[in-house]
């Protein structure tokens, strides 16, 4: 059982160190933060199917014991957490932690809220993958 959890690893690995590879001749550094084809809930997401693709990056300061608010996004969402501690908790009680360094992808068309559960501004870098005129957050109505 222990041998197949380490192949599994080493296969999903693969990409990362193909990567790593590609810039090993030329002394740069590479730290793989994620690769994934799912959310942070497990679930599949897919590209928006648009010939007016954008991407859009922002970085989001959530000051002590505040919270994002109810939303959802339409499209895949890149998360990485620069300071603090962000918990995200989806309508179904379902709760994340995510700490510095955490990169992972958001629930796609899920109701969720992000907060602040620490006592420092959490930092993250988020990354749209939409579509031009589309909206990347959506609030209840």
């Amino acid at each position: 059982m222990k041998s197949i959890l380490v192949i599994a690893v080493v296969v999903r690995l693969l990409p990362h160190a193909a990567a790593a590879q590609a810039y090993a001749e030329t002394g740069v550094e590479v730290t793989p933060i994620v690769q994934t084809d799912t959310t942070a809930a497990g679930t599949p997401f897919a590209y928006p199917r648009t010939g007016d693709a954008e991407i859009t990056a922002l970085v989001v300061e959530i000051p002590a014991g505040a919270e994002t608010g109810r939303h959802l996004h339409p499209q895949p969402t890149f998360v990485y957490v620069l300071e603090g501690t962000l918990e995200v908790e989806a309508d179904d009680g379902t709760v994340r932690t995510f700490h510095p360094g955490d990169g992972f992808v958001e629930v796609v068309n899920t109701w969720h809220n992000g907060r602040n559960a620490g006592a420092t501004p959490v930092r993250v870098l988020v990354v749209f993958a939409g579509a031009r005129g589309e909206p990347n957050v959506v609030r209840p109505e």
